[in-house]
């Protein structure tokens, strides 16, 4: 897939491909995903503060955290996939007041698929490029989620 598709249409053809699933919403299954990406995600926050750290391991603990995150928002739409595309299309699609910015969330994907796929390492350039949308959108599911589990 290249990368000038809006989320519409990432989320036709994988749909059509067959790429989302549906998931049962289990309350206490998205609490406990909740609580263990907060606590990943302060302990990336933590290595920030290291000398000379691996800005690939921070990289790879606020994306995890991130998409971790993002999975669970699913659940509130009775879905699931294991496409991180697919994954930010739905919630691009679904979550229109959270404001995402899709060129954003194709470019962290496409960081993390060529350091997990190519050996590309990140660099703390690319990770400073990141770390304040990374901070606000990992907050901004967070409270999403918790906002929407008062509601069940």
């Amino acid at each position: 897939m290249h990368k000038l598709q809006t989320p519409e249409d990432v989320y036709r053809a994988l749909a059509a491909q067959g790429v989302y699933e549906e998931a049962h919403f289990d309350k206490d299954e998205v609490k406990k995903v909740l609580l263990m990406a907060r606590e990943d995600y302060e302990f990336g926050k933590s290595l920030r503060k290291m000398k000379n750290p691996s800005w690939r391991v921070i990289f790879n603990i606020h994306y995890d955290a991130f998409r971790e995150l993002c999975d669970q928002l699913l659940r509130f739409e009775r879905q699931k996939s294991s496409n991180h595309q697919g994954v930010f299309a739905v919630i691009m699609l679904h979550y229109k007041d959270l404001e995402f910015d899709w060129d954003f969330l194709e470019s962290i994907r496409l960081v993390r698929n060529k350091n997990k796929y190519q050996g590309l390492d990140v660099s703390q350039q690319t990770w400073k490029s990141v770390e304040m949308q990374f901070d606000l959108y990992i907050s901004a599911v967070k409270n999403e989620i918790e906002k929407r589990l008062k509601a069940v």
